[in-house]
């Protein structure tokens, strides 16, 4: 079966993005990017010009306002040039190389000069610290123009380690193209939801794409409020066991 049988992109709507950038919505280490993603998505007015189809991904249908979608979908604001891959369902790692291959043809077909992605790097550590606000982030690029950018962004780089996934993915297939690639690797505390650390994420990527931008403070408010509900269940656990050896 060829690669174009297995995954189909289906073009809703033709717009311009000539000189833009593609941010990586797909989840393959922890879902920090997604929420990052999906915080810029609803931030700066995209609209659905494309859906991702494929026999081997979970059939799933999402209903938003009554309306049923298509579970891995790409949107776009042409203004800023700026478009999202958004992926709502897990992908098998089977279909990271395919998926990552997918993502760099169809930047290049649209003439994007940069694709954005992210990894998580668990920071053990500070596993028990719920209100911890310590997530560091570095970034390392495909070509000395993305170094550059990470750069002049105040953006470590990173000197030594691997990464995995579709990132790993975009940087190995990107050495051969004319297309620069950014992957920003953030550091998550084990255990405790990724909001915070999405937020972080989603501020760092405003600073390398002018006009992309996130509702943090929404987005805060809701790590709140998850992270409120882990420590009491915590609480309560600890609560039972004790009781149970009492």
């Amino acid at each position: 079966m060829s690669n174009s049988q297995i995954l189909v992109i289906k073009s809703l709507k033709k717009i311009n993005l000539k000189g833009g950038t593609v941010i990586d919505g797909f989840a393959t280490s922890g879902i920090t990017n997604t929420i990052a993603s999906e915080c810029i998505l609803h931030s700066i007015n995209t609209q659905l010009i494309a859906t991702i189809e494929s026999s081997y991904f979970s059939q799933l249908s999402v209903i938003r306002n009554s309306v049923p979608y298509f579970p891995v979908r790409i949107y776009a604001n042409e203004e800023l040039k700026t478009s999202i891959f958004i992926s709502e369902i897990s992908i098998d790692p089977s279909l990271y190389f395919l998926i990552g291959n997918t993502m760099l043809n169809w930047a290049i077909d649209n003439e994007c000069n940069l694709i954005i992605s992210s990894s998580n790097i668990v920071n053990p550590q500070q596993a028990k610290d719920v209100n911890s606000t310590k997530y560091s982030i570095a970034g390392i690029g495909n070509t000395s123009q993305a170094r550059n950018r990470l750069n002049d962004s105040k953006i470590s780089l990173l000197k030594n380690g691997t990464i995995g996934g579709i990132p790993a993915v975009l940087l190995n297939q990107s050495s051969q193209l004319d297309i620069d690639v950014i992957i920003l690797l953030v550091k998550i505390i084990e255990g405790i939801p990724d909001f915070r650390a999405a937020a972080e994420l989603s501020t760092t990527i405003s600073r390398l794409v002018p006009g992309v931008s996130c509702n943090v403070p929404l987005l805060l408010q809701e790590a709140e409020k998850i992270e409120k509900e882990i420590t009491k269940i915590k609480t309560q656990d600890t609560e039972s066991e004790m009781n149970a050896y009492g």
